[in-house]
């Protein structure tokens, strides 16, 4: 198994975390209302932020730790170890928040950064569209400056908490007239201005994570460009891969780990005489052992990629990391209904997952993540043809 060493100094921080955890976990489990839910989570992520534990990577003088590798590997591993709740808004503090520290002005850097680490303002992103999604160059929502506002008008779609964000970092096209990835702007979005409009897409679990969004001759400051005009590309696609591969990966590790647990621990109730698969449990011990055996090997993959993975020149690994991760979640949620036997019908009993929260609504949401950032098909085509060089 592939191991890290840490310095006096790094093990000092994991014992600080340590000891800061143990006194400020909540003691609550996460609420199953989405509304509750929100509520929990941003307190939670407040509370962390105060602390310094959100955006650890961040530059200390935007409010992070300037952490190195090491000290934020530490941090998933403790937090892993006490399978700690996920914060409101992980997807501002390292994909909105990579983009502006790379390529926002000192104006951006200000009015946003200090308002993301603690959930103060929430982001989504508006980058798929129904047409663009695993080749999101072929976006189509348009941009035309106007003085000194950029004329927004378009759709998006799969926007996570669009419902309930503040503000929308959006993908457009400026220049109809170019290579199709040389003429897209990124411009950040209040997503209360006049003409932004949104609606729910109902998952199969009955919540309401995504949505569509819509642009109605939105009046966008041309202040709001992040980096360039026409060079909104290869920003997003360093946060893309920032996505598919340290996101990803720091956020499976933590979440298959903790899965494994949880699993094992629905395997010892069943088996104990709670609600469950019954005289046959017995038959799914080895695939137990099996889930287990997965989230370590994935656990340290991640840890031997990991200083590609944060240089961002990690594309075959990144996405090596996001489709096996993915998988190996989809089998664990699968282990998991097994394991609940004729109760996994009912979403009943005891038989309690990650988080507190059920395996019932964990398993139909596993169904989309193979397909969020990067189908797994698109990945394996990827990496056929760059990884391993087989023709198109």
């Amino acid at each position: 198994m592939f191991e890290r060493s840490y310095t006096p100094a790094e093990e000092a921080f994991r014992a600080e975390l340590r000891a800061w955890l143990a006194t400020n976990l909540p003691a609550d489990p996460v609420p199953e209302d989405e509304d509750a839910r929100r509520v929990f989570q941003r307190d939670w992520q407040r509370k962390l932020a105060a602390a310094g534990y959100v955006g650890i990577h961040w530059p200390k003088q935007h409010g992070g730790r300037g952490a190195t590798l090491n000290e934020q590997i530490i941090f998933t591993e403790e937090m892993a170890r006490v399978r700690a709740p996920e914060i409101l808004d992980a997807v501002a503090v390292n994909i909105v928040g990579s983009v502006l520290l790379h390529a926002g002005t000192a104006e951006q850097k200000a009015r946003h950064l200090p308002r993301i680490l603690p959930a103060d303002e929430i982001w989504c992103l508006g980058f798929s569209e129904p047409n663009a999604g695993s080749d999101l160059a072929s976006l189509r929502t348009r941009a035309v400056l106007d003085g000194d506002h950029w004329v927004v008008n378009g759709q998006k779609v799969w926007s996570s908490k669009a419902h309930f964000a503040d503000w929308l970092l959006l993908l457009v096209r400026t220049s109809p007239d170019v290579a199709k990835h040389k003429g897209i702007t990124c411009l950040v979005v209040d997503m209360k201005a006049p003409g932004v409009t949104w609606r729910p897409l109902v998952q199969i679990s009955g919540r309401r994570e995504f949505n569509e969004v819509f642009l109605e001759d939105v009046r966008v400051p041309a202040a709001n460009v992040v980096g360039e005009v026409n060079g909104g590309w290869p920003l997003i696609r360093a946060a893309l891969a920032h996505e598919r591969g340290t996101l990803w990966a720091f956020d499976f590790k933590i979440r298959l780990q903790n899965g494994s647990l949880a699993l094992a621990d629905l395997y010892r109730r069943a088996k104990d005489g709670a609600a469950g698969r019954g005289a046959d449990l017995v038959t799914l011990r080895e695939q137990v052992a099996q889930a287990h055996i997965e989230s370590e090997v994935f656990a340290a993959h991640t840890l031997r990629i990991l200083p590609r993975l944060a240089g961002g020149d990690a594309g075959n690994d990144a996405a090596l990391q996001k489709l096996f991760g993915s998988e190996i979640q989809q089998r664990a949620c699968e282990l998991a209904m097994q394991l609940e036997g004729a109760y996994a019908q009912l979403g009943i009993g005891d038989a309690r997952g990650i988080e507190h929260g059920d395996w019932q609504e964990r398993y139909l949401y596993s169904r989309s993540i193979t397909i969020s950032s990067g189908t797994s098909e698109v990945l394996r085509n990827l990496l056929a043809q760059q990884a391993l060089g087989l023709p198109r």
